[in-house]
């Protein structure tokens, strides 16, 4: 099982165009040499503030994860620092770019979601920039509280269904996973698409697939739902 660390950051509008070079060019560099990766970036275009960015860093466990910390194993590592020097460097700026920020955590399914993560040790090949649509394409972040015999029905209604199906209007399957601060069971699924009308398009369907999704909602007892505006063409195809 892999972590997700999600981080809002409050930016300033004046300043989220720098903020997003300095990340691009340092931060989510620098998190390959590492063996991270930053999956999604941008701001919430439906159900969140409208006043932050947001990160969404890929780690392969929570040990992962710990080892890049500022007090983390990887900053203790002479070899490593120096082959990140330049990159880090890039970045050096950053922390002056925002205010408050915050974090949260998916524990994802590494057979069923995306990121391609792991333990790095230096002069081993860089985790892979990961695949994106690019900007101005959304993330759907999808969050359900289930009773307790219902998990494995919803997953299947994912699997067999709802997945296959927004695939067909452009969708990839992020992330699958569940909050190990909310009460299980529950699930946390994050689908990107190129653009918001794929997106309305696979939520607005009929026929089978809308039976699917009223199934599924119905077996949960909280359903929330934001859209993620993707802000930097990071992973995309030219």
């Amino acid at each position: 099982m892999g972590l997700l660390v999600q981080r809002e950051f409050t930016v300033d509008a004046d300043d989220r165009q720098e903020f997003e070079r300095q990340s691009r060019l340092g931060i989510w560099e620098d998190m390959r040499y590492n063996g991270c990766q930053m999956i999604a970036y941008g701001g919430w275009a439906f159900g969140g503030s409208g006043d932050v960015m947001v990160t969404h860093s890929a780690y392969a466990d929570f040990d992962h994860w710990t080892a890049t910390r500022p007090w983390g194993f990887f900053r203790s590592e002479t070899a490593r620092l120096e082959e990140t020097k330049e990159i880090r460097a890039i970045a050096a700026g950053r922390p002056r770019l925002y205010g408050p920020s915050r974090a949260s955590m998916i524990v994802f399914d590494d057979e069923l979601s995306t990121p391609e993560v792991e333990w790095r040790d230096v002069g081993s090949p860089l985790a892979p920039i990961p695949e994106s649509f690019g900007r101005q394409s959304v993330v759907e972040e999808l969050r359900c509280e289930l009773g307790g015999d219902d998990a494995a029905e919803f997953d299947e209604i994912n699997q067999e269904s709802i997945w296959p199906h927004a695939q067909e209007d452009g969708g990839r399957v992020l992330i699958v996973g569940h909050d190990p601060q909310l009460r299980p069971p529950n699930r946390v699924i994050m689908t990107a698409y190129p653009d918001i009308s794929a997106w309305l398009a696979a939520k607005e369907a009929g026929g089978d697939a809308a039976v699917a999704m009223e199934r599924r909602a119905a077996l949960t007892s909280s359903y929330t739902e934001k859209l993620l505006m993707v802000a930097t063409d990071y992973g995309s195809s030219p």
